[in-house]
């Protein structure tokens, strides 16, 4: 939708005591049209201007500090938009004394907005809800095609220069700019945050905690225990039901390395136990087999000429196979884990939302445990329906239905968080498949290889799609995914439900992490502030130094500045609910 602005010339709002900073870049035709406009400011009640570095103007008002950026080319855009966090994007296509000028300044445009539409990284794109264009000219119905033509590109807003009515002056329409670039800037956000995780089995989970320890050591302020909703399916859901309670991702991690003395004892992952053969299944499937199998010999002793075909056997014959393991003692882990002293098996009393993805085996239909009408089933037990994948897993039975792994049907509700007011998303997903440069490499591969690596590729493919389009209809929520780079892939996807390989799938999570923060961090670091959080990457920095160092001879502590292990132990959810009884008192 296309916002045409009317506000008033002069800023009557009080002073107050906080100013906010910002950033803002102005593509225009050149240093002279640019300082005459930030000049024309200066005029507006309440505003001073003064010079910066590299050319800059900043402009102070009662409410902001706003620095503005010049650019007078595409590659001098493209550089800003490269390094620096911008709130918002100023194009210039006011009228020029030489219509043939003022058809090249359009066409500028029209390459800066599709420069910045058709990105090949779509969390990259810059959101075009924070861009203003300023238009003027004396054809007035040319002016209205532009109009037009820019709200079908996605810009929402538009600045009409009234000086060919007669009725402004240069510095009237300079205040409006002011207006308008406030409004912008100070609108009330949903400031909320939110954590999506995938799965992708054993591995995926080694992945994701390695990630998070990352984060949570490039966090100055705040953790990944301080999102405000967290999202999990299957792996993903195991992760996030920690998280949410209040343990650290490190926690975890040092369960899984064997480490004594923490909040949670060591655990044993391997999916190689008695315990998870699904012998119950098996037994009841060759009962049925025998029975189906003596009811068609006694047919055929009949001579009864409609007895199964051989086809109709073969195909009543496949349904002796079921899935081999069950995932009941998983789902008894977790929950030990959830029901030990200060953590909570209970959506309903837990600190931040937790939602569990998972599928409806019948209606194949997704299920958002922890949603509304859905928090009364034990958190243990809605894991473990997301993470029942068949064909390994038989699927949960919980109230009279069938469940199973909710990457089915979904890969990281990413979409459900931005229904639930998320506007910065952070996304962990090891669900993806191996690239090989190697013709002919994944066909030497087995079934299996194959059949996993196809899952995974239809799974992001999913995923990417989904998120594209829903970035572009929510310009204004911000997120970054996190991913294993392809030589992780490799590892990851050999054996998702390897126990074993945990050290070196931590360290490739956290290595990945740390350079994918490092990449985006001109934006990051925007994003974050806006929601009182900061980033300090100096620790994440020199464990990575460690981690690479290692070699060979990985050991869990080299995870840890000094490398001794200490581990964070955040409050957990019903301490933290004690807590704020206790004050409430």
């Amino acid at each position: 939708m296309l916002l045409m602005s009317s506000n008033p010339l002069t800023l009557v709002d009080p002073p107050i005591r906080r100013r906010y900073r910002f950033r803002a870049l102005y593509c225009g035709p050149d240093r002279e049209t640019f300082d005459q406009l930030i000049d024309h400011m200066e005029a507006t009640e309440g505003c001073r201007v003064s010079p910066a570095e590299g050319g800059e103007r900043v402009l102070v008002t009662t409410r902001v500090q706003l620095t503005w950026v010049p650019a007078f080319t595409m590659e001098e855009a493209k550089a800003s938009l490269a390094t620096l966090f911008l709130n918002l994007i100023v194009v210039d296509l006011r009228w020029a004394d030489d219509p043939v000028e003022h058809e090249a300044r359009i066409d500028k445009a029209r390459a800066l907005l599709k420069m910045l539409d058709e990105v090949e990284d779509i969390e990259s794109r810059y959101g075009f809800h924070r861009i203003i264009v300023l238009v003027s000219g004396p054809d007035g119905p040319r002016i209205d095609n532009l109009l037009i033509e820019l709200g079908g590109r996605g810009i929402r807003h538009v600045l009409k220069e009234r000086r060919f009515r007669g009725d402004e002056t240069p510095s009237g329409f300079a205040g409006r700019l002011v207006s308008l670039s406030e409004e912008l800037l100070l609108a009330p956000r949903s400031g909320r945050t939110a954590l999506c995780c995938a799965g992708g089995g054993i591995t995926a989970i080694y992945f994701e905690l390695g990630a998070l320890k990352c984060l949570d050591d490039c966090l100055a302020t705040g953790s990944a225990n301080d999102f405000d909703m967290y999202f999990g399916i299957s792996a993903g859901a195991v992760v996030t039901s920690l998280i949410a309670n209040g343990f650290a991702a490190e926690e975890f991690m040092a369960a899984i390395a064997g480490f004594e003395g923490g909040r949670i004892p060591p655990v044993n992952l391997s999916l190689a136990r008695l315990g998870h053969l699904n012998l119950a299944d098996m037994r009841a499937r060759l009962r049925q087999g025998a029975r189906d199998s003596v009811r068609a010999l006694v047919r055929g002793l009949r001579g009864d000429a409609a007895g199964p075909s051989l086809d109709s056997a073969f195909l009543r014959a496949t349904s002796l196979i079921g899935p081999p393991f069950r995932s009941d003692n998983y789902e008894a882990l977790l929950r030990s884990l959830l029901t030990s002293p200060g953590a909570t098996n209970d959506f309903r009393r837990l600190r931040r939302p937790l939602y569990v993805g998972a599928t409806n085996q019948d209606t194949r239909r997704h299920v958002l445990w922890g949603d509304e009408g859905l928090k009364h089933v034990p958190i243990s037990k809605a894991v473990q329906a997301s993470l029942s994948i068949n064909p390994a897993f038989s699927a949960v039975e919980i109230e009279g239905a069938w469940y199973e792994d909710g990457a089915v049907t979904r890969t990281s509700n990413f979409t459900e968080a931005i229904r639930r007011g998320a506007d910065l998303i952070i996304v962990l997903d090891p669900f993806l498949p191996y690239h090989s440069k190697e013709p002919g490499f994944s066909n030497r591969q087995g079934i299996l290889y194959n059949i996993d690596q196809d899952v995974r590729s239809l799974s992001f493919t999913r995923f990417e799609t989904a998120r594209n389009l829903a970035l572009r209809r929510h310009p204004e929520v911000r997120s970054y995914t996190l991913l294993p780079n392809n030589r992780l892939r490799r590892l990851i996807s050999e054996n998702p439900m390897d126990h074993r390989p945990y050290l070196e799938i931590f360290r490739g999570a956290y290595l990945a992490t740390l350079r994918r923060i490092q990449t985006v961090r001109y934006r990051l670091d925007g994003d974050l502030a806006l929601h009182g959080i900061r980033l300090n990457t100096g620790d994440a920095e020199a464990i990575a130094d460690r981690l690479q160092a290692a070699g060979d001879d990985l050991k869990f502590s080299d995870f840890f500045v000094d490398g001794e292990v200490r581990l964070r132990t955040p409050r957990l959810s019903l301490e933290r609910l004690c807590e704020r009884l206790d004050e409430a008192s």
